[in-house]
Order: C-alpha cells, then structure tokens, then sequence
C-alpha cells in the first residue's frame, strides 16, 4: 500500500505562472537560454543554473547562483509558499486536440521507493543522479513532480472528478503552447484523508517519467539520514497516460550503403517498399523512411515464448537492426543514434532524412501501458528510451521545498 502526503507547495505568485514556470520539454536548449536572458523571472534560472553564465553543461559551481535565485523569488513575491499542508489537483488540457491529462500532486514516500512499492522500469546513470542529489542540497528545492501512474481506480477517479466539478482552481492559465493548466487546492482535513485512504487501497505506483529525478530525491534523504522522506510527485491514473513511440534515427559515422542495409533487413522481416510514408498501427511492424522512399517491414519470428521486454518493438529492433546489423551494443551512448519524439510532425522527419541529417528514422509502435507495468512487476528493464509519456510537466510550477 504505497502513500501519498499533503504538503505545503510553492507556487508563481498569480499572474506569472507563465513567466515563472518552464517547459524544458518542448524548449530546446537556445530557446532556454533566450527565455533566462530576456525573463528574469523564469525558474529555469533555479533548475538550470548554468544558462546564465553561458556555459554549456551543468557544474556544481553555478548551484549558489540556483540557491539565491530561489530565495530572490521568494523574498520578493515571485514565488509564495502555501500555508497550510495540501492537495493539489492538477488538470492539463491540449487545446489543440482537449486531450485532458488530469491527477494529483502530493508527495510520495522514499520509503515506497527504497521497498518497490514506487516501481522502476529503467536503469538511471549515477553520475546523472549524483548531479540532481547536489542540485536539490544546495538548491533546498525539488522543481518538478516525478510522473507517476497505477492502475485505474473507481474511487481515485470520482475523486478527482468532484474536485474540478464542484471547486475553483487557484491556478488557470494558457502556455506557449496553447496548453491549459488547472490546479485545485484541498486543504480540508477530512477530504485530504479521503485521498490519502483511496490511493492507500492500490498495491503500487509506476515510474512513468522521470526515473532520475525520483532515485535522486529518494537519494537526497538517504544521504541526509532520512530514510522515511517525501518527495513531489504527480499520480495520474493509466488511462488519463498519453504513451506514445520515439522514433530511432540513424546517421553513419562512415559511408553507409542503404540497399545493403535493407538486404540484411530481409533476415528477420518481411520488407515491402510503399507509395509514401508508413506509420505502423499494429506491433512488429515499422516504417522505414530512406532518401529512396519509405518500406514496411514486418518482423517475422514468432514471440511466442519471449519474454516482456523481448516481446516490445523498440527490443525488436535493438536486438535485430542496431546490435546485429549495425554493431551498436549501446543504443543510450551511441552517437550514430538519434531519438524523435513520436508526435514530430512525420514531414519532419522525412525533411531530415531528404536533406542527408540521417540515413534513416524507423516509425515505432508505441508500446502499451500494460507492457511497462507487466515489466515493472517483475523487476525488468526496458530498453532506453521505450516510451514517449504525456503529460509533460513544467518546472517551477509546483516547487517543494526541502
């Protein structure tokens, strides 16, 4: 029974929720830096130090500058701390296609994450970690919720749904990218222990995004003594998860022979070229988009027997296009490969491939929110970057101070 916890967030003082908070998921690094050097106000001056010096990686030197950042905004009313302990109910809305992404903020138990009731599908990189756990010591902030999902549940469900029907949210307003943000506080006692006693009834929560941001936090309390820490999380329910695909793209560090590579491909699929571009819609297939058109292959082995993560596309095609064919044993380090999003604009990729940025992309199924909690549940680990999880969630939104 894993546990959730009211806290006291801090939050952009009302009118600059879209001057405070950040969305390093869509910003590219130039457009992060535009943003720190044109907005004083931007939290991306907390969690990315380093963009106000110019400089182009992250070091424990630029911190103190996170540090008195953090307090500058709160000293002058940028930011404010609720306080009294919370709930936060948190609904994002797509304005372009009302996809409503909706869950709650709260913090989570480093306990949970220590004894696997908080469950992992990916190996995290220490030295990544490592950088994180210094941010949040000398930052004494914790940014961005980790996303966490389980699965659906009746009375999480018309909890959550009472909440926007019958309240006023203290947070609502438009981004950049024409997302809708909600966020209704629960401070009455007896409603916080209702939450608290539904999300209790589940036998777990799943990493969906941000695998090292929670070892980090877990992390950060250990190493302070606490095993028994709370960290900022974000639950939404599996069915409210938008899961979609990274598409693999390769440029050769050497000259590369297309029809060769897609003679070898015929070992293990069946190829066919097409009249114009493949997106998949069922698994063991895949659109291959060349300089000379695109192909649909279909893998042809039998899974009968495989096992969870032997079974996914994005293992299909580790194992039988980029280890065997192209030699690449480690697809996260290897800079021959590149992942694309799954919701760029296919023309896009079509544009880069046209125009010599890659030799090749494959279009990938995306995976089901079954397979990841299937592989969670026995103590798997996907391949790197298996799942596109939406929503995405910007930093400096809901803060937890530590």
């Amino acid at each position: 029974m894993p546990q959730i916890f009211p806290f006291k967030a801090l939050l952009p003082a009302k009118g600059l929720e879209i001057k405070v908070s950040a969305n390093t998921h869509v910003d590219d690094k130039k457009k992060q830096t535009e943003i720190v050097k044109n907005n004083p106000n931007s939290y991306l001056r907390v969690v990315k130090p380093y963009l106000h010096f110019n400089s182009d990686k992250s070091s424990v030197q630029y911190l103190p500058f996170a540090k008195e950042t953090l307090e500058g905004f709160i000293a002058q009313g940028i930011m404010i701390q609720d306080a009294v302990n919370t709930l936060y109910v948190y609904n994002q809305v797509n304005r372009e296609n009302n996809q409503q992404y909706l869950g709650l903020i709260c913090n989570v138990s480093t306990n949970d994450y220590f004894h696997g009731k908080i469950k992992v599908h990916e190996n995290t990189l220490t030295e990544k970690e490592n950088q994180l756990i210094e941010h949040i010591k000398v930052s004494g902030a914790i940014g961005e919720p980790v996303l966490l999902t389980h699965f659906a549940d009746a009375t999480i469900e018309s909890l959550l749904a009472e909440t926007i029907i019958n309240g006023t949210p203290a947070v609502d307003f438009i981004d950049e990218v024409n997302r809708e943000h909600f966020i209704y506080k629960i401070t009455d006692t007896d409603t916080i222990q209702r939450f608290c006693k539904a999300y209790e009834k589940l036998s777990d929560f799943y990493i969906a995004d941000g695998h090292h941001r929670s070892a980090a936090c877990a992390g950060y309390y250990r190493n302070e003594g606490d095993d028994n820490g709370h960290y900022l999380a974000f639950l939404v329910p599996a069915n409210h998860l938008h899961i979609d695909s990274f598409y693999r793209a390769f440029k050769s560090s050497v000259d590369f022979d297309i029809n060769s590579f897609i003679d070898a491909l015929r070992l293990n699929f069946e190829v066919h070229k097409t009249d114009g571009k493949y997106e998949p819609d069922t698994a063991c297939n895949f659109g291959l988009c060349t300089r000379d058109g695109w192909y649909q292959l279909r893998y042809k082995n039998s899974l009968e027997h495989a096992d969870a993560v032997t079974k996914l596309d994005v293992s299909i095609l580790e194992n039988h296009v980029f280890k065997s064919i192209l030699n690449i044993q480690d697809s996260k380090t290897d800079q021959q490969l590149t992942f694309i999003k799954g919701n760029t604009p296919i023309e896009t990729v079509e544009k880069e491939v046209m125009d010599g940025s890659y030799d090749f992309v494959f279009t990938v199924y995306p995976c089901s929110i079954e397979s990841v909690f299937e592989i969670a549940d026995k103590g798997m680990i996907m391949p790197p970057k298996s799942t596109y999880i939406e929503p995405k969630l910007r930093t400096g939104l809901t803060v937890q101070k530590v």
